[in-house]
């Protein structure tokens, strides 16, 4: 509040920034990335993902003493352009209090520049952006591409954002720096390539934005979650299994099933997608049971396999063990020896006991990264003859749901990215980009069903 009372003396948005800085930090060193979402939290601002087209955020003002100032973010942008838009509203909390701003993507206002330029000051201080280019820079005084996609990955922004900084700031860019040349070469750098070449993720970004969301994110099962999970994820979860059918037909058949349980005439086909979506409505119809069960162990996996063949000819093939070793086609892994199943789940049942006992004393970003590796062990496991991806992924919304966590779906589209996260898993025992997938796909499902509500 002591800041907002001054922020309009400045007339320069490194001036503020800097002021900004010096006052939120106090004697406490920064530490890189600076999460600007806490800082709308500790200034008393709420932040809510959105489904804007047009917007890059919004800002509302407390209407009254007893009223708090409201920032929207688009849900739509990338995670390092959410950290810039969540800085940027921070300026017109400070300045702009007395009226309702909406910023369009690409818009050139005044105030709006001056909140661009305080933004991007508050995420990358001039002095620590010198020290990083000092660390990197070559003889002529400049630094390359690569050092700024490592400068950018230190502070949390985009690679753009950091070149244009470093250029027009620092002047350590070698060559043609006129800004449609540099936007020209930049594209052609494609920097969002090399990062995934590097195995560079967002994931520390994502847990800042996570753990300072996770109010919002707590979920309770309703009518309307059941609706969008038994239409999207039961569809998309089996195309990830190679399953043929269309979201028509998935949708059809969940709706005949919601009317007529047992005496759906689907129950009764030969098809084998037919027969494991109403298995998977099945699965879903107890994941989100009410009341929410308070206890979890890694057995549960067996109930939910068991429900996933429930309407199959054979239904007592479902929850069996595999009796024999196995390859996974196209997995970088050799599955747990089958005698060794139940020791290896052993071994998983404890973490995820420990875990939920202590999901209100760990950070909810934390917690999720723990579901994460719990979901890729059970895939190791592999514990059953068939349906041990579709069972492992409903048994992540099983720990999600129980936890009052928003549950995921994975679309199909994202199935490559998906399987090549568990792939590194497999091979390095890196969990981060299946980590980022986790975050993302949380934050898609709460925005995808609160804007439906």
């Amino acid at each position: 509040m002591q800041f907002k009372l001054k922020a309009t003396e400045y007339t320069d948005p490194e001036a503020m920034a800097k002021g900004y800085l010096t006052q939120y930090y106090g004697n406490h060193k920064i530490e890189y990335p600076i999460n600007p979402f806490q800082m709308l939290k500790d200034e008393g601002v709420l932040f809510s993902l959105m489904n804007f087209e047009k917007l890059e955020g919004v800002y509302i003002p407390a209407s009254s003493e007893d009223d708090i100032a409201v920032v929207g973010i688009n849900a739509n942008r990338p995670i390092t352009r959410q950290r810039f838009t969540a800085a940027h509203e921070l300026c017109h909390h400070f300045r702009d209090a007395d009226k309702q701003i909406s910023c369009l993507i690409g818009s050139n206002k005044e105030i709006e520049r001056f909140a661009e330029a305080f933004a991007a000051a508050v995420l990358m201080p001039l002095t620590e952006l010198r020290i990083q280019v000092n660390k990197r820079k070559k003889n002529n005084g400049c630094v390359s591409f690569d050092d700024v996609l490592e400068i950018a990955t230190y502070f949390g922004v985009s690679f753009q954002a950091c070149l244009y900084r470093i250029a027009y700031m620092i002047h350590a860019i070698s060559g043609n720096t006129e800004p449609r040349e540099l936007n020209i070469r930049a594209r052609k750098y494609a920097p969002e390539k090399e990062r995934k070449k590097r195995h560079l993720t967002y994931t520390n970004l994502y847990a800042g934005l996570i753990d300072c969301y996770q109010e919002q994110l707590s979920f309770t099962p309703t009518d309307h979650a059941r609706y969008v999970f038994q239409n999207e994820y039961i569809y998309n979860d089996s195309r990830m299994e190679g399953l043929n059918v269309t979201p028509e037909e998935a949708a059809e058949i969940v709706t005949d099933l919601r009317l007529n349980m047992q005496n759906s005439a689907y129950c009764n086909e030969e098809n084998e997608a037919y027969l494991s979506i109403a298995g998977h409505y099945d699965m879903y119809q107890e994941i989100f049971a009410i009341p929410v069960k308070k206890s979890l162990d890694v057995y549960y996996i067996f109930t939910l396999n068991k429900l996933l063949f429930s309407h199959y000819p054979h239904p007592e093939f479902g929850g069996s063990v595999r009796q024999n070793n196995t390859l996974v086609l196209g997995a970088k892994f050799e599955t747990v020896d089958y005698l060794e199943i139940f020791n290896e789940l052993a071994k998983v049942d404890h973490e995820v006991r420990d875990f939920f006992t202590r999901k209100e004393e760990v950070s909810l970003s934390e917690y999720i990264m723990h579901v994460a590796r719990t979901h890729h062990q059970i895939t190791v496991i592999h514990p059953f003859p068939e349906g041990n991806g579709r069972t492992s992924r409903a048994f992540m919304n099983v720990q999600f749901v129980r936890a009052g966590i928003t549950p995921i779906y994975i679309k199909v589209e994202d199935k490559i990215e998906y399987i090549s996260a568990l792939a590194r898993a497999d091979q390095y025992g890196d969990y981060d980009e299946l980590y980022e997938i986790v975050f993302r796909l949380i934050l898609r499902a709460f925005v995808d069903l609160h804007s439906g509500e």
